[in-house]
Parts: C-alpha cells; sequence; structure tokens
C-alpha cells in the first residue's frame, strides 16, 4: 500500500495547506475537501486513482504558485462533487547520464541524458543540474516554483534569449492520464517526439499548453541540455518619475523611452547570437519595472553574460551599448541599486545610491550560479492578481498614456505592491523551427513579455486592488478592443499561460459570457489541435478548471 498522506479537516494543517502562493484563494467554503502529499510517482499513482474512486475532482499542485484559483477552488459547474489536491511537492530528486543511459520506467526503449520529477523546484533543479553536469535550463528566477507546472507552460527566464524556452529542451515525459473513455482509473504514459498519433500529440501538448488539462505528469526527460554560464553581469539601475518630468512633457519623454527600449531590440534582435562579439546579444536578459508612484521608482535590472557563458572585452559591447542607449534615452543618470531585488517592490530612495559611472565597472560581476541564488526570490504571500501580453510592435500613444496615468498619480497606501513589468523576449526563442521541434507555444515574433501586477494584504482592498488592475489593463489595450489580441494589425501575440488570467476568458470583467476567441488568445492558431489532444486523450474531461483545455472549441 502507498504511503501518501491524506489531509483532511481533521487535520492542523488542513487549512494551510489548502492554499497555494496567492492567499486570495480558496474563495470561502471552495477550498478542497483533501489534500493528498505524495512522495514518489508511485504515491502519485495511488493517489490519483483513490481520489477518483472517492468520486473527486483532480487538480494538481508542484509549487502552488497558480496566479487563479484553478488548483485551490472547486468548481460552481460541478455541484457538490468534492475537490481533491494531488500535491506532489515532495516528490523531488533528477538523474544525469553523459552517456545518455537515463530511460523511464515505463519505456526502457528510449533514452535520455536527464530526467527530474516534476515536484522539483526551482532553485533546486538549478544547483542539482549544475553540480551534476555543469547545464542548465533556460527556466524562470523564483526559486520555489514548481518544475511541474513551470516547464508545461513554457519555461521562460533569464536565458531564454540565449537558449530558448525550456520546452525547446523537453524531450520526454511521463504523464499519468485516463485509461479509456469512460473509466474511473488513471495510467501512465511515457510521450516523447517520436511517439505517434495521439501520443505524439500528447508530447507536443505538454510541451507549452500548461498544467492540469491532460493528466499529470510525473517526470520530465532531456536529451540534452545547454551549458550554464561560469559568470555574469548583474546591474539594476532607478529612475525617481520626476527624471521624466510632469504634465505632457513628461508624458512624452516617458513615452520616448518606452519606445527606445522596443527599439533596441527590435534592431538588434536578430543579432542574438552574432560572431560578431560585439553584436551577439543573447545573453541580455532586461526587466524593466514600471513601479506606481506609491510603490517607487521605474527601476531597469539587468543580466548579461557572453554566448560561451563569461563576460569581459569585446563581448560586453552589446551589454554597454544598451545601459548608454537607455540612459541617453531619460537624459537623466540614474542610480544603481547596491542590492538588486528581482521579485517584489523596490522602495529604496534615489538619494541612497550613487549614480552610474559605466555600466561594466558598476555592475556585480558574479559567478552565474551565484547570481541566480542572489536573485532568487519570490516575494511574500500575498493576495494577488496579474495580467500579461506578448509584444510584437512598439508602443503605442494609448499604451503610454495608460502607463503613466495610472502608475505617475498620487500616493495610496493600497498601491505599494503594484507594477507593470515588461521584459525582454525574442532571440532563441523566436529561431525554434515549429516544424522540426513543435511545441504549443505559439509566441514567437515578439520582442518583449509584460506582466501587470498587484499584491495586497487586506481582503478589504480585494475590489479596489482589482479594479485598478482591470482599469489600467483596459486602457492599456484599449484600441484592440481590452486585449491583446493578436489581430491584422500584428501588434500582439495575445498572452502567456503561465500568468493566466480568468478574465480573459470572458468578454468583460462581470465574466457573464465566454469569449469565442480566448483560447487563441493564449495558443493562437494550436488551439484546435489541443481540442483534438483533449479529445484523443481526456474525452470524459477529468482533468478540467476554469481554463483548461476544452473539448470543443469555445
Amino acid at each position: 500500500m502507498s504511503d501518501f498522506v491524506i489531509i483532511d479537516n481533521q487535520s492542523s494543517c488542513y487549512d494551510t495547506l489548502q492554499k497555494g502562493f496567492n492567499l486570495r484563494f480558496p474563495d470561502t467554503g471552495e477550498g478542497a475537501d483533501l489534500i493528498y502529499v505524495c512522495k514518489s510517482a508511485q504515491e502519485v499513482i495511488d493517489a490519483a486513482n483513490d481520489g477518483l474512486q472517492r468520486g473527486c475532482r483532480l487538480t494538481v499542485r508542484s509549487g502552488g504558485h497558480c496566479y487563479e484559483g484553478f488548483v485551490a477552488n472547486k468548481l460552481s459547474s460541478d455541484g457538490s462533487q468534492q475537490l481533491a489536491i494531488i500535491d506532489l511537492g515532495l516528490m523531488t530528486g533528477m538523474q544525469y547520464s553523459e552517456t545518455g543511459g537515463v530511460t523511464s520506467p515505463w519505456d526502457n526503449t528510449v533514452s535520455y541524458r536527464f530526467s527530474a520529477a516534476t515536484g522539483n523546484q526551482n532553485w533546486d533543479g538549478y544547483v542539482g543540474l549544475y553540480k551534476l553536469s555543469g547545464k542548465t535550463i533556460p527556466g524562470g528566477s523564483c526559486y520555489s516554483v514548481g518544475s511541474g507546472g513551470h516547464v508545461s507552460g513554457g519555461g521562460y527566464g533569464l536565458l531564454s534569449r540565449l537558449h530558448g524556452l525550456t520546452v525547446d529542451w523537453l524531450a520526454g515525459v511521463d504523464i499519468l492520464v485516463p485509461e479509456a473513455a469512460g473509466s474511473n482509473s488513471l495510467i501512465v504514459k511515457h510521450v516523447h517526439l517520436n511517439s505517434t498519433g495521439s501520443d505524439r500529440d500528447l508530447f507536443i501538448a505538454c510541451r507549452g499548453a500548461g498544467g492540469g488539462n491532460f493528466g499529470i505528469i510525473l517526470n520530465y526527460y532531456y536529451a540534452d541540455l545547454p551549458p550554464a554560464p561560469q559568470q555574469a553581469y548583474l546591474l539594476s539601475l532607478s529612475w525617481p518619475w520626476d527624471s521624466f518630468g510632469s504634465g505632457a512633457v513628461g508624458q512624452a519623454a516617458f513615452g520616448n523611452f518606452l519606445r527606445t527600449y522596443w527599439q533596441w531590440f527590435s534592431e538588434h534582435d536578430q543579432e542574438w547570437n552574432s560572431a560578431d562579439p560585439t553584436l551577439a546579444n543573447g545573453g541580455l536578459f532586461t526587466l524593466l519595472k514600471l513601479q506606481h508612484r506609491s510603490t517607487g521608482d521605474v527601476v531597469m535590472t539587468i543580466q548579461y553574460t557572453g554566448l560561451d557563458g563569461t563576460v569581459g572585452g569585446a563581448q560586453d559591447q552589446p551589454f554597454i551599448d544598451f545601459v548608454n542607449t537607455m540612459t541617453a534615452a531619460v537624459g537623466a543618470t540614474p542610480r544603481v541599486e547596491t542590492q538588486p531585488i528581482w521579485h517584489g517592490a523596490v522602495t529604496r530612495k534615489a538619494n541612497d545610491m550613487d549614480e552610474l559611472r559605466d555600466p561594466v565597472s558598476d555592475s556585480q560581476l558574479m559567478d552565474w550560479l551565484w547570481l541566480t541564488e542572489t536573485i532568487n526570490g519570490s516575494g511574500g504571500n500575498m493576495r494577488n492578481k496579474y495580467k500579461s501580453a506578448y509584444h510584437v510592435g512598439n508602443f503605442t500613444n494609448s499604451e503610454i498614456t495608460a502607463l503613466w496615468d495610472n502608475l505617475n498619480t498620487a500616493y495610496d497606501a493600497r498601491l505599494t505592491q503594484a507594477w507593470v513589468q515588461i521584459d525582454s523576449y525574442g532571440g532563441c526563442i523566436n529561431s525554434n523551427d515549429e516544424l522540426a521541434n513543435p511545441t504549443s507555444i505559439y509566441q514567437r515574433s515578439s520582442l518583449l513579455k509584460s506582466q501587470f501586477q498587484i499584491h495586497w494584504n487586506n481582503a478589504t482592498d480585494d475590489d479596489f486592488c482589482l479594479s485598478w488592475m482591470a482599469n489600467i489593463y483596459s486602457s492599456y489595450f484599449v484600441d484592440a478592443g481590452g486585449k491583446p489580441v493578436d489581430d491584422i494589425s500584428g501588434h500582439y501575440q495575445g498572452c502567456y499561460i503561465n500568468y493566466p488570467d480568468i478574465d480573459m476568458k470572458y468578454t468583460d470583467i462581470t465574466h457573464t459570457a465566454v469569449d469565442p476567441q480566448w483560447l487563441t488568445l493564449y495558443y493562437g492558431e494550436k488551439a484546435s489541435g489541443l481540442v483534438a489532444t483533449k479529445q484523443a486523450v481526456d474525452p470524459d474531461n477529468l482533468f478540467r478548471h476554469e481554463m483548461s483545455i476544452p473539448l470543443v472549441l469555445p
């Protein structure tokens, strides 16, 4: 008999383990009835089948960072059906074989160099891969995010412009899926790119369609992985809002700053892997944090490494050029953050820091592993709301106005954790050959990727914070009908499924009518194929949540 642990309402851990990172969920009275805590693949298999035999709907938790209530909340459409969370956060570990001798327990005919259990969190994964092999995955910087959901949704991070998305490297998965239509039991399949029929389609779906759609992923497999950098620069620059000026003049200067940011990547992105070291910029990752005035300044944090994973000499030129270009765009010398904060609000005062003198000498030169440890935060567990967008085109007047009007306003204590974060994208990500190496990621032309964020502690502030977020987002995308739709203008490429936003499923904020285009907002032309895979793999819709792949197109 398996040794999984069942947490129910008689346990002192129950109230806590119903929750994940976003403390808005579960909704009152809508939490899970049971939480199965599993330490091995066999325990996951036994727990999931036990939950089904009890008549529960199953959801899956790896690190607990789902931005919406998809794991924690019951579905109103399920009536009185119980909810069971399969928690695989203790199912950790990895295997490495230099000669490619790693195989799946469910299929020994296919060999790999790496395997990793889906309960691993980011930091454990980075340290393990580095110590075992000197390799890494181009994944995220939040240490406590579990690989189960992170990888299946794409796996985007600081090395993605240099090495692509994590799913571009993913070579196989073990996944627990329904045994057959009409059955109430689950079996494990090992699927990979050379699988055939619906098994191959299932593997492609595991490369970017997100978690909780088709089954429970147990292990990820990689034929190879990119080398981890040896060293990198870390530089964080801060501009007070007053640096841009006030009124129409200030807004114009702010707009010029944003347009320069996009323009630099537009002009240089194709050079990401140039043979000329003075042009090759794939190792440049930038995080532009446009904080509300109540939160702090406009902050840009940069990680840079060369194509060979080192810095120094001619290969520093792209980094230097980018910093100097952005500094010139403002017309005011930024301050250097001596303790860069990657996750969370940056609240230090600019006059407590030194002005930028030189991009290289003012950066922290660090071993890459220690730099990754330095920025690997997640922020405090709070109540949160997030929205996202992929940007192909440059900033419009409407976008600039929306940011200026909603971020550069008077102090409000409820907005001390509010910002729009605009990250660099493109590079190697956009070079993936979707015919030879198919994934479920359709956003392969974008240059920037934005994440709208607000965090707060008190439930009494929910309506205000959610309304503020809805207002800035709808005004930002007013020219596109309120969402970053991929239309004839070619300006946007929709949203990122790992930053899910339930508002995107509906035509308006009241959630009264489903938007028939919501699935293509996240998956583009790949949406219909994912629906067909759902029909083949999970025809009874055992694995479902509010934004899971449906059995029919909306």
